[in-house]
């Protein structure tokens, strides 16, 4: 599954990436973004994006955004299932969760480094995983993060990707 990492506003290509520190972090869920029909290794999935503001400040001042993206599914063998099961709990298969309802909710995010397949110069900090944290040490969003612009964004790369690969499911060299 491919992760990615993002800190908040501006043209991301245009400036240097700040990573956030790596170990244990107290985070606050600041959105969850429902994308469907993202284009995957394995076909076409809708797919949920969980925005975290941590509690270390970049050096402009503005909390560290990062993002773990998710299948939408929550059987008990998906990530997000067990993501979330690790985090919160309470999940039961068969009763109806919704996601939408951890906005706002803290936790302590360990974040660890990641390189990606064929860049081993390459090093990304990316949540591993979520635990609980007492309510009273929750930190409360910053209010900068802005979802309609983050949704548009994704459903820009979205688009991006099918126009490249309209057919993610086939492959290139066929056999006849």
């Amino acid at each position: 599954m491919s992760e990615l990492t993002l800190t908040a506003g501006g043209d991301q290509s245009t400036r240097e990436y700040e990573q956030p520190p790596l170990g244990e972090c107290k985070a606050v869920l600041v959105d969850v973004i429902l994308s469907k029909g993202q284009p995957t290794k394995f076909g076409v999935k809708d797919q949920v994006f969980l925005y975290f503001e941590l509690e270390h400040l970049m050096d402009d001042n503005r909390p560290f955004l990062i993002r773990k993206k998710f299948n939408f599914s929550l059987n008990e063998k998906s990530n997000l299932y067990k993501f979330i099961q690790k985090w919160v709990g309470g999940l039961k298969p068969g009763k109806p969760f919704n996601i939408a309802s951890l906005k706002g909710k803290g936790c302590i995010l360990e974040i660890e480094p990641w390189t990606p397949e064929g860049e081993p110069d390459k090093t990304l900090h990316l949540i591993d995983r979520a635990r609980k944290l007492d309510e009273a040490k929750w930190i409360k969003p910053s209010g900068e993060f802005d979802s309609a612009k983050t949704a548009e964004r994704i459903e820009e790369k979205r688009k991006e990707t099918v126009a490249e690969n309209p057919y993610p499911d086939v492959e290139d060299d066929v056999p006849f």
